[in-house]
């Protein structure tokens, strides 16, 4: 069963990060794991760089995000204020998977065939 994005800030998270579908596939989004509330949308991830929970929260007053990377245990890992709308999708790939190494796709296959 699909959660659903509840909350319009939530849908518009969700919005900016999978303009490129393939980037939040990339990070192993588990749909099932979105969290909404009225200002932050939370999901778990499986990338390189991170596993464990992303959560997105929207700075009304400065129209700027905040990115947190929680580890499995829900310690927080990394905090990156002032993220602009512009480079959030970027922000999160970098920390979590980071798809614009040069040898991505080697990692990748190395990954997959040992």
């Amino acid at each position: 069963m699909k959660k659903k994005l509840t909350t319009e800030m939530a849908r518009y998270i969700w919005s900016i990060i999978a303009h490129d579908p393939s980037l939040p596939m990339s990070w192993g989004v588990d749909l099932e794991s979105l969290e909404c509330s009225d200002n932050a949308l939370e999901f778990h991830v499986q990338g390189f760089i991170h596993t464990g929970n992303v959560r997105i929260v929207y700075i009304e007053g400065a129209d700027l995000f905040q990115v947190s990377l929680y580890d499995e245990e829900g310690k927080e890992a990394k905090r990156i204020n002032d993220v602009y709308l512009d480079n959030l999708a970027e922000v999160i790939d970098l920390n979590v998977e980071n798809n614009r190494v040069d040898d991505y796709n080697a990692k990748v296959m190395n990954y997959l065939f040992g």
